[in-house]
Parts: C-alpha cells; structure tokens; sequence
C-alpha cells in the first residue's frame, strides 16, 4: 500500500477519523523503552500541530523537540507517524489537570501495515522468553509471534500438545510489565532438526480488558521497533 504524503488530504482524513471515533494511540521517543499509552487525538491544526490527550499526572513528558513515533490502530491497518515533539497545552489555572501533548505535523511519510502482519520476532528483532504451564508441567519457551488474539510459541523439547489443550503463558515485556495469558492450543508441528523442534499456536482466551490493553500497547511497541529497525537497514 502506498503510504499518503504528509500533504495529501489523506493525512487529515486518518486524523480526523482517529479523533472521531476516539482511536487509541501511542507515542514513544526515539530510542525509548517506555511509551506513552492510552492517548487520544483530540484536535488538529494541519499544517501546524496534531493534539493528544489522556496523559496523566505522573507522566512524564519528553522534552520539546524530541523525535518521536505517534501510532495508530483503525481497523486492520497500524499507522506509524514520526513527528516530534511541541511545547504541551498547560491550564495555568487547573494544575490537577494534565497537560494537553502536541506534536508537529509531520513532514514524512506515514507507515502503514496490515495489523496482521505485526510479530513479536522476525529477523531484525529477538523473540522474548516466557513460561508455559501445561499438564502441571512448567516448560520455558520462546514467544515468536504475537497478535491480539494469539501467539506462537517455540520448545527446545519435543512435546506433544494437543488440540484444544489449555496452557497459561507468563512473559516480562520491555518497561518490566508481565503479561499473564491464557490460550488453547490450535496447532502444534515438530520440526525435527530445528533450534525449536516443537512449535505451537495459541488462540488467545479470555483476556481481561487491563491485559488486553497491555498487550496492545506493547504490540504498538514493538512495531515501532521494527520500523525503526527496517529504516536502519
């Protein structure tokens, strides 16, 4: 897909459906770990600045000039902006209320994939460790791939799964956040030779609402961090 230029009406169209329907976003600083989360468009002035809201108190804030990735999710596309940071909106008479952040209008073109295609790892990112419970056993594993609704997961050992199996999934996510999941096994292959001779699939299974944020914030996460590596390349 071709990613609309910084001018085309396009832009403003992505903005403004994301302030419409209340769109999560996120943004990070170039080279950061941590990300601001739980962001919303609230208003644009094209050309100049994009408006976000829903920092909290206790965020802490880069620096103005700071090169920056916004994120978005509508739909099945994830939407990369790179822009950097403005002086944020601050009500002078309501210091209990957080600022407003902006960011400059960005003057590159924006990134756009198909949601589906955003993974944990790939070539140019590492997989994270993790802790599989299944039969009683603990079993450590690689987390290879990671949407909203499921994982793949890689074993030193030959195992033998079976559709439908439960297992509960623990793992440290960069920013020192675990995430805790539980999935049902849809496939499982045995590679004989491999590194991973036993991988398995996972649909994802009643996740609730605080997890399910957590794991979208770091997919936006680590798609930023893939983006980043790409360009370097």
């Amino acid at each position: 897909m071709k990613a609309p230029q910084p001018s085309d009406p396009n832009l403003v169209t992505i903005l403004e459906k994301a302030k419409k329907s209340g769109t999560s976003a996120s943004l990070r600083a170039e080279g950061a770990v941590k990300m601001l989360g739980h962001l919303h468009v609230r208003s644009l002035e094209p050309g100049a600045a994009i408006q976000l809201s829903g920092l909290k108190l206790r965020d802490t804030l880069p620096p103005a000039g700071t090169a920056v990735t916004l994120t978005l999710i509508q739909g099945d596309q994830v939407i990369s902006i790179r822009t950097h940071l403005l002086e944020p909106l601050v009500a002078d008479h309501e210091p209990k209320v957080p600022p407003v952040l902006q960011a400059a209008w960005p003057t590159e073109p924006l990134e756009i994939h198909p949601r589906r295609e955003v993974r944990v790892a790939t070539p140019d990112l590492p997989p994270l460790d993790a802790s599989v419970f299944w039969r009683g056993r603990r079993l450590e594993a690689k987390l290879l791939n990671l949407t909203d609704m499921g994982m793949g997961l890689g074993f030193r050992e030959p195992l033998a799964f079976s559709y439908h199996d439960e297992v509960e999934v623990v793992t440290s996510l960069p920013g020192n956040d675990v995430l805790t999941v539980s999935g049902a096994v849809r496939h499982a292959q045995s590679l004989a030779g491999d590194e991973l001779p036993t991988r398995v699939g996972l649909v994802l299974v009643d996740l609730p609402p605080g997890t399910r944020e957590l794991l979208q914030r770091f997919i936006q996460a680590r798609r930023m961090d893939r983006s980043i590596a790409m360009r370097g390349h």
